[in-house]
């Protein structure tokens, strides 16, 4: 017998719903509710059309990381090389802030300058991509992969690769960066 959804009880599962929660933590929220109902309302709130659902790709990268390839620290090593690219390949741009008198202190230590970690970040996407040279590892199909809406297979048909070689060079690409500078979080 299904359970009757106020409003109120259908916003609260919108919400559980947004943030990530499974059918089994909803039904434990909502004894007696159907899973058919808690899917009339995920379809409710995804109000696009059939065909866009159809378009929608996985994010290649946590599919790499569901199957256990690659760690959290490498999905912040992808982090870090896509706003490296984003910072070289961007227009050149100029802002003049003044910020005398002022003293940045995060964690009782003074938090890195704007500037200054754009340059680091830029200097280690550097050396890695050196460093990637160096062991021969495809550095093209990793910034596809990472800057462009793709999936793993149309990275290997845009380069010629067969089935898997980009995932391989992702993988190692990402573990080289996160060998050589072992970010811990994500850019700050």
């Amino acid at each position: 017998m299904a359970v009757t959804l106020s409003k109120n009880k259908r916003k609260t599962i919108m919400a559980l719903l947004e943030n990530g929660a499974n059918n089994g933590r909803i039904a434990l929220k909502f004894p007696g509710i159907q899973k058919k109902q808690i899917n009339e309302i995920r379809a409710e709130m995804n109000k696009g059309t059939e065909e866009t659902k159809r378009k929608l790709k996985r994010d290649p990268l946590l599919c790499i990381y569901r199957s256990g390839d690659i760690e959290i620290h490498e999905l912040y090593a992808a982090e870090y090389i896509r706003y490296a690219f984003s910072l070289i390949t961007s227009d050149v741009s100029i802002r003049v802030m003044n910020f005398d008198g002022f003293i940045d202190v995060f964690g009782s230590r003074p938090t890195e300058d704007e500037s200054a970690l754009k340059a680091r970040i830029q200097k280690q996407y550097a050396v890695w991509f050196d460093e990637c040279t160096k062991k021969r590892i495809k550095v093209g199909p990793i910034i596809h992969l990472l800057t462009e809406p793709v999936t793993l297979r149309e990275t290997d048909a845009y380069y010629g690769y067969r089935h898997g070689r980009t995932r391989g060079y992702v993988v190692d690409g990402l573990k080289l960066y996160v060998e050589m500078f072992k970010p811990r979080k994500g850019l700050r």
